[in-house]
């Protein structure tokens, strides 16, 4: 009789573990998928944020004139051209380098904390500039990202709803 309560209990305890660690790793791998679909205030952009935040974790295809550098700061660099920009992820920020040699810092909320020329004096910017210009260099990766087999879009909404509003 003890000798199944304990295999009952190590087995119930089991099963919860496994529950979790394919729940947090589906929430990992799909983060931009369920990213796409939530609901957010304008400007904040949850798409790219979790596709820089989680890029260790997510769906990194192939594409032409696209590269990934995983050491340890994730950075996607698209080229077009002989044009080229980059964006950077490291300790919770954002950086942004286009073609025209300015700097763009955004904080976790992908709101731009500072913007800086070429010798690093601020600049005035256009935000609405300046993300669209992020979105031409990471698109083709956030259309690449598969639809998770099992959808747990409630539960990434239930955990970072209030962070994109």
């Amino acid at each position: 009789m003890q000798k199944r309560i304990i295999i009952g209990l190590f087995v119930g305890l089991l099963s919860v573990l496994c529950t979790s660690l394919y729940t947090y790793c589906n929430l990992k791998f799909n983060s931009v998928y369920y990213a796409q679909h939530i609901p957010h205030k304008e400007g904040t952009e949850p798409d790219i944020v979790m596709l820089m935040e989680n890029n260790g974790w997510i769906y990194t295809p192939e594409i032409d004139d696209i590269s990934y550098d995983e050491d340890g700061t994730y950075a996607i660099t698209r080229e077009k051209g002989t044009e080229s920009s980059v964006l950077g992820f490291s300790d919770g920020t954002l950086v942004f380098y286009p073609d025209s040699g300015e700097s763009y810092i955004f904080n976790r909320n992908f709101s731009v904390q500072h913007a800086f020329d070429k010798r690093y004096h601020t600049i005035k910017y256009n935000q609405r500039k300046v993300q669209k210009e992020i979105r031409e260099t990471v698109q083709p990766v956030i259309d690449a990202q598969p639809k998770p087999f099992i959808n747990l879009q409630w539960l990434f909404n239930l955990i970072y709803q209030s962070r994109f509003n």
